[in-house]
């Protein structure tokens, strides 16, 4: 008998609506030319993906799965920078923070600067964060970049035991209280319980996007009290930087907690080269559609 063909999905998706490099139109065609029969777009702080399918409905027909609305917001969680993905939020009714973030990205840059001058870290002089590039537009992108192209700098960082690739900067130091580099973002996001109550009231379901990806000192415990003592109401247990030992603990911790579970890529396209749609990092990610089968007819999906 032939074996029936599982249906993939991938709900962690992002586009040049926040720091992604594809258009929605680029996205919507990569998930089709992958197969996908379920994704969900969910830019930082921002549902604007949404807002251009509206005006733009002729985007909607390059995809033929379903997609869930979606977004990733930006949260803290005793002091620590975290996300929270809200699925079937209506875009129109979900309070963002508003902040400006292209003058917080500045800010940090002069900030790591100065710590690097502080250190003997070198980077390039001319480095600026660019409103209108999402390539650059985060600081912590932009810094780590133009330091890791100094050979010099890596035995600094290796006395540090705080070494890093690009992308992994922003986890590593700029969220990460031992670094020298941490920089505190508190002040600038809601917490996490205020943000799951925002994704609620906009008629969605708040998933703890990454839990082993932050810099928490115990991060099991954190995470079992994430998904027992708050209002959450999953978190994401598949994710290609998770262990296949993380996978398992996770999926776990929400079965005995009762919560829902999600998974997704963190699909950037060139912001995240190594990460592909639907199949993470080397093929290591493969998401079954029955993992939202509990929840996926209850959240609002175009």
């Amino acid at each position: 008998m032939k074996e029936r063909k599982r249906k993939m999905i991938d709900l962690h998706l992002h586009t040049n609506h926040s720091d992604g490099t594809d258009s929605v139109e680029e996205l919507l065609k990569n998930a089709q030319k992958n197969n996908l029969e379920v994704i969900s777009i969910t830019d930082h702080d921002s549902v604007e993906a949404y807002f251009e399918l509206e005006e733009k409905p002729e985007l909607r027909k390059l995809y033929a799965g379903k997609i869930i609305v979606g977004t990733e917001l930006r949260a803290v969680y005793q002091k620590t920078n975290i996300e929270i993905l809200g699925y079937g939020v209506d875009p129109h009714q979900l309070k963002i923070t508003t902040i400006d973030q292209f003058q917080i990205q500045q800010e940090m840059l002069a900030y790591f600067k100065q710590v690097a001058q502080n250190l003997g870290i070198r980077y390039e002089e001319k480095i600026q964060v660019k409103k209108d590039d999402p390539r650059c537009f985060y600081a912590s992108h932009t810094f780590a970049r133009s330091i890791l192209k100094f050979q010099e700098n890596i035995p600094i960082f290796e006395k540090m035991g705080l070494m890093f690739e690009e992308t992994a900067f922003y986890r590593i130091h700029e969220s990460n209280p031992v670094s020298p580099f941490y920089y505190d973002n508190s002040k600038y996001y809601p917490t996490l319980e205020q943000v799951v109550k925002d994704i609620h009231q906009a008629g969605g379901i708040a998933f703890l996007a990454h839990g082993y990806v932050y810099p928490f000192t115990n991060q099991k415990q954190t995470i079992q009290e994430i998904l027992e003592k708050t209002a959450i109401d999953g978190a994401e247990c598949e994710y290609p930087l998770f262990s296949k030992e993380q996978r398992e603990e996770i999926k776990k911790l929400c079965r005995q907690a009762k919560k829902l579970q999600s998974g997704g890529s963190d699909y950037h396209a060139k912001n995240k080269p190594n990460i592909q749609m639907g199949t993470g990092i080397e093929n290591n990610l493969s998401i079954p559609r029955e993992m939202i089968a509990e929840w996926e007819n209850q959240v609002l999906s175009i």
